[in-house]
């Protein structure tokens, strides 16, 4: 996980910051993927249940499910 999150890649979409997110909220939509540590880490929150911490098709239903409530469209 960490070599992921310490992609410069990775650490670049990080860094556009809150215009990623719909971006990212359509990745998740398409697949479960590691674009739930971008969300925590440019939007501040966690949406994630400590229950489902580390399932990442639970992970990513919550940022979704976060998305809308928040306004954005994907």
């Amino acid at each position: 996980m960490s070599d992921i999150v310490l992609n410069t890649a990775y650490q670049q979409i990080v860094g556009i910051g809150t215009p990623a997110i719909p971006l990212l909220l359509q990745e998740l939509k398409k697949q479960p993927d590691h674009w739930v540590w971008a969300l925590r880490s440019i939007t501040g929150e966690n949406p994630v249940t400590p229950a489902d911490r580390g399932r990442l098709s639970k992970m990513a239903k919550s940022w979704l499910q976060w998305g809308k409530n928040n306004g954005y469209q994907y």
